[in-house]
């Protein structure tokens, strides 16, 4: 290809890029190179411009089609140089003729910047007392009675002394070193006591004050009912900022113990080294500041923690940040006065004291106002993706045709998301190409942004995770210095990257798929975050503040930030509201605040986890964010109550910083394969109804779809007894059950080994939870099998070792990836088994718990499902006939009538363990309960009594989408779906009924008090919330060595044994029958082996990183039994 490049570089750019451009290229002027050069050439030099890029660099790449047209390639650097076509203006100006500057300011940055500022200047007072200088120069680390962010603020309102914001501000323009006595002597007066000290502080000070006392207060953590008192919990209703529902406990949960001595507290408030106002660097520090606040009119004008949360957590984010930042510097003899020496911190490698608090308030404050000040402009100086021609091209396929016209819908509503936000829905069914889509949509949004495009993608699964980032590259040609994959695990992705390489080098070439002493300084994001990422960082003003750790590795947060397109597990996202300590969420915030995003299925996640999903959505509207949600079973009510969290929160964006104060109404847009339409809505009122005017069109176009002749899921229910057995009889039942019905099914669902004539069938049997499918898996093995059949059994679930379940995974992504028929036979696994063994029929059984139902692209023959909910039935419906798409003649899914739960001996429904369809299901109690009857209580623990024959008998999305409300409450498996998730996001007006021992999530957005300033509702509805697990691998040191079970404590692998915590079962005690086989490499020992050759590492080090089990905690004197074959479970 001919290419053409400009250079509008300036300063030291220009040099640097003409260095690099010289290489590639011959010049065809002082600033314009062409060359003949291979795709990979090309590429090669816009990785090297990348990686040299700086906030000077601009050059465009333009290729040469034909001798009539040349079309932009790339842009590295300041796109702003070039216009659309990459070619360079006339002339420019440097006078903001347009006004473009002060029309995208935030209108309240400045209250941002000297709030933060302010606050830093004030947020380590507490740490002068005499017990945290001991601390400091003892070595010894040992708490105080209060923490110092309280003594803090309470030092901070005796400064205020319950002036007005102007006077007390004015004293500040003034403030001298002698006055530090004043405020000592005041501090001590009214709050030196202990039971004084413990009282709320805030509820006397004026509405710019409460600003900067709860910005100091919760630095470090945002205040939370100390859970440890068991009472019941705070009253939401009275909770506000000035009540006295809390107090000193809600930052220093200790305070409330009775094992400080009266030496302990009269330390506590014992400052005889003074406060940093004793320095007259920090005086000078704080005449600056307060004289630009005293410049700003509004401060006193709004009642900013209660109505502006954008102006109130943005402050808070810089304000940490910049603590975080000085803290791991050195010292800055500069910023100190020789004569206060009072230390902020230690050294964290020597243990000495390292910098000053006057020295560590100043530096923080002054850095905190400059962030601050800068955070307006830095969406603009981050990296964005331009416009891939593969994006606008038309899709040639007439399934994907309707791609098209979202993508024009999208561009339709792209000006007008600018100003108002965009919330968008992609309903599209199994196998439209979602993924895809949702890329062009977000691309179509940000077609008038002249920045670009950037967009988060966030999963659910972190498998999905490494599978849509992979996709993602082949499809878009994106490379790694453009889309950043982020997951939890380095473990995880070495894995993933080991297993696509090997099936890329063992499968024939045809055949190939292609592939693609201080708590401020604690790093941004944890070490356990894999970000696979190869582009520049940023070099913008966050360069300062987040720089490369010592180690020489690239900075985590900062990659984050930087890569236009980011693919991520949710959970990665989550802090930015979640998180309730340290500086967690200030990655995920910012990068909420220069990104779109885009959800993946998130009606997968457990009903409890909808608040903490909700709060996410709510915070994307905040920070100013577009969001689309991928998935074709949403609820209505799960729609509109996300719809409601991410209005609420564009509101205030658009009153703190939009070019529209005044939200009117949100642009809106539904996208499925029949069609995509846009629309604005004013209100909640107003958007449920045009969305159910979308869902009632698409469920009639889906009826007609899903009918005898055409439907791929033909399903029934299997009568099982309930009520009725012990759980060992249920296992036993269960057991003969599904190998009776399996077989049927593979009769009428097999197809026929065309080299050895014998026939084949591969099946799902889904179990709700791993105890009893475990128990189950053990009955099969040594059940007794028909003649001239073999089972070969994979029991697939989340208790095996990480190694075995990647390996497991592995084998089962290749086998049932069936977009071709024939490719199954060439399966080692396949062939290898049928090759092995006589039999005439064989029946390939994946036993799996829930994760077989979310994320994987797979494709059975027939599956048996343990019901817990409509919305996993749909899902493991969407894994039969996935690729081939060929109708059966007769049931290919079964479905049991009740679950393990249903058919054990139970009570009556008092309790969690007498509840059926719940852990996973929506079975729930509220409430308005009454002697086990209740809204969400089920009448019947049957599903031939909680189902209409419609809802199962040729499965679709149709039950999650359409609210029919056929029954009574208690008496719909499908209603009391639609019901629960109303309750986890909604207040019922004019009643308190609502989920026991829950708050619905509008309580963040929508309450007559604001809840954001504290850590409550986050603490009563956390995300992913579970039993406390801990963290096991079996450990192998040599290969002539057995496995040892160790455990992870304190940081750091306990190599002592902990053999006795887990039994071994053996193939003798199975029993196993001579017609069953397991499927899959499950032997750990052989895995290690293989995996420590291929990656070159000890042994040691591959058991410890890919041996990892996260296991709920033992109780009751409870062993572990392990078994390669089947996992880990608890025995009885």
């Amino acid at each position: 290809m001919i290419v053409l490049l400009v250079s509008q570089c300036n300063k030291r750019a220009l040099p640097e890029t003409r260095r690099i451009l010289d290489q590639f290229a011959e010049r065809a002027g002082d600033r314009t190179w062409t060359c003949t050069i291979t795709q990979e050439g090309l590429s090669t030099l816009r990785k090297m411009l990348r990686k040299t890029a700086r906030r000077n660099t601009a050059v465009s790449c333009r290729r040469f089609r034909g001798t009539q047209r040349i079309e932009l390639e790339w842009i590295v650097g300041n796109r702003k140089k070039f216009n659309s076509d990459g070619t360079v203006p006339t002339n420019t100006t440097g006078r903001d003729i347009l006004r473009s500057i002060t029309e995208d300011n935030w209108h309240t940055a400045q209250v941002i910047a000297v709030a933060a500022g302010i606050a830093g200047l004030f947020h380590d007072f507490g740490k002068a007392n005499q017990l945290f200088q001991k601390k400091l120069t003892s070595g010894v680390n040992r708490a105080e009675p209060l923490r110092h962010e309280w003594l803090s603020l309470l030092l901070f309102a005796a400064f205020v002394d319950e002036r007005k914001d102007q006077d007390w501000l004015e004293h500040l323009r003034t403030i001298k070193t002698s006055d530090d006595s004043e405020i000592l002597k005041r501090f001590h007066e009214i709050y030196g006591s202990e039971v004084v000290s413990k009282r709320n502080p805030i509820r006397d000070l004026e509405s710019f004050a409460k600003l900067v006392g709860w910005l100091i207060v919760s630095h470090h953590r945002l205040p939370i009912y100390p859970y440890k008192l068991n009472d019941g919990g705070a009253n939401l209703e009275r909770l506000t900022l000035e009540s006295n529902e809390w107090g000193a406990n809600w930052n220093s949960p200790q305070s409330s113990s009775g094992d400080w001595s009266p030496s302990d507290w009269k330390a506590v408030f014992n400052f005889k080294h003074g406060t940093p106002v004793t320095s007259f660097k920090w005086c000078n520090q704080a005449h600056t500041l307060a004289k630009r606040a005293l410049q700003l009119p509004q401060l006193s004008k709004t009642d900013w923690l209660e109505t502006d949360n954008f102006t109130s957590h943005i402050a808070r984010l810089s304000l940490i940040l910049a603590d975080h930042s000085y803290s791991s510097q050195e010292q800055e003899p500069g910023y100190q006065d020789p004569d206060y020496q009072v230390f902020a911190n230690t050294d964290r490698k020597t243990g000495k004291t390292k910098q000053q608090l006057d020295e560590h308030n100043l530096a923080v404050g002054r850095n905190a106002y400059l962030f601050a000040s800068k955070l307006p402009q830095l969406r603009a100086e981050l990296p964005a993706l331009d416009e891939p021609k593969v994006i606008r091209k038309r899709s040639s396929n007439p399934d994907f045709k309707w791609q098209d016209k979202a993508y024009d819908v999208a561009v339709g509503v792209s000006q007008s998301s600018q100003d108002n936000g965009f919330f968008g829905i992609n309903m599209a069914s199994t196998g439209k190409g979602k993924t895809y889509a949702n890329v062009r949509i977000m691309y179509g949004l940000s077609s008038a942004d002249k920045e670009g495009c950037r967009f988060t993608i966030a999963l659910g699964l972190r498998t999905l995770t490494l599978q849509t980032g992979n996709a993602l590259r082949e499809r878009l040609k994106l490379s790694d210095d453009q889309l950043a994959v982020m997951i939890g695990s380095q473990a995880v992705k070495d894995l993933n990257d080991f297993n696509l390489q090997r099936q890329l080098n063992s499968g024939p070439e045809e055949e190939q798929a292609p592939v693609g002493g201080s708590e401020s300084s604690e790093d941004l994001l944890d070490d356990t975050h894999a970000i696979h990422y190869d582009g520049t960082l940023v070099d913008s003003v966050l360069c300062r503040w987040l720089k490369t750790p010592s180690q020489g590795k690239p900075n985590k947060a900062l990659q984050l930030l930087s890569a236009p397109a980011v693919v991520a597990t949710i959970d990665h996202l989550m802090p930015a509201s979640e998180s309730l300590r340290g500086g967690k969420h200030i990655g995920p915030m910012l990068r909420l605040l220069t990104s779109d995003l885009i959800l993946d299925e998130p009606d997968d996640f457990d009903p409890q986890d909808i608040p903490a999903l909700a709060r996410l959505v709510n915070w994307c509207g905040l920070l100013g964010g577009r969001v689309l949600f991928s998935s074709a079973t949403m609820p209505p009510a799960l729609i509109t109550g996300l719809f409601s969290a991410y209005r609420a929160g564009r509101i205030e964006y658009n009153r703190a910083c939009g070019r529209v104060t005044e939200l009117n109404t949100v642009p809106c847009a539904w996208f499925d394969e029949f069609g995509s339409q846009s629309e604005s809505a004013a209100d909640e009122a107003d958007f449920t109804s045009k969305n159910k005017e979308f869902m009632n069109k698409r469920v009639a176009l889906l009826e007609k779809q899903h009918t005898k002749e055409k439907t791929l899921r033909k399903a029934r229910l299997i009568s099982v007894p309930s009520n009725t057995f012990s759980q060992a009889e249920v296992h036993d039942e269960l057991a003969r059950l599904f190998i009776r019905e399996a077989y049927q099914l593979h009769q009428d669902h097999s197809v026929k080994d065309p080299q050895t004539k014998k026939r084949v069938s591969v099946g799902l049997i889904r179990m709700a939870n791993i105890e009893p499918l475990v128990a189950v898996a053990q009955n099969m093995i040594s059940a007794t099998i028909p003649d001239d059949v073999r089972i070969h059994l994979c029991v697939y679930h989340s208790q095996h070792p990480m190694i075995v379940r990647s390996e497991i995974e592995a084998t089962l992504d290749a086998v049932l990836n069936r977009h071709d028929e024939n490719a199954i036979w060439q399966q080692p696994s396949i062939r290898q088994e049928l090759d092995k063994h006589s039999e005439k029929h064989h029946l390939f059984v994946v036993l799996g718990s829930p994760v077989t139902e979310v994320g994987r692209d797979h494709d059975y023959d027939w599956a048996i499902a343990e019901p817990s909910s409509m919305r996993s039935l749909i899902q493991l419906a969407g894994r039969i006939q996935r690729h081939r798409q060929n109708v059966p003649d007769t049931h290919n899914m079964l479905i049991l009538d009740t679950n393990v739960r249903g058919m054990t001996k139970h009570g009556d429904k008092k309790t969690e363990s007498d509840l059926v369809f719940s852990r996973p299901g929506f079975e729930a109690f509220t409430t308005k309960d009454r002697q086990g009857k209740g809204p969400l209580l089920l009448s019947s623990d049957s599903l031939s009594s909680l189902l209409q024959e419609s809802d199962y008998q040729y499965i679709s999305s149709i039950p999650r989408i359409a609210v029919k409300s056929r029954n009574k409450n208690g008496e719909s498996l499908v209603d009391i779906e639609h019901l629960h998730t109303h309750f986890a996001l909604r207040r019922i007006e004019n009643s308190d009924l609502q989920l026991r021992d829950t708050k619905p999530a509008d309580y963040w957005w929508s309450s007559n008090q604001n809840h954001t300033w504290h850590g409550e509702l986050q603490r009563l509805t956390r995300f992913r919330q579970s039993t406390p697990n801990d963290l096991f691998t079996f450990y192998l040191e040599d290969e002539l060595d057995d496995l040892t079970f160790i455990r992870f404590s304190e940081g750091e692998w306990d190599m002592r044994p902990q053999n006795e915590m887990v039994e071994v079962l053996t193939d003798e005690s199975l029993d196993i029958s001579n017609q069953v086989s397991p499927w899959g490499a499950t032997d750990v020992k052989s895995l290690y082996l293989t995996l420590s050759e291929e990656l070159e590492r000890e042994l040691g080090v591959v058991s410890k990183q890919f041996g990892q089990i996260a296991l709920r905690k033992l109780k009751g004197g409870k062993k572990y039994r392990y078994h390669p074959w089947l996992g880990i479970s608890i025995g009885d």
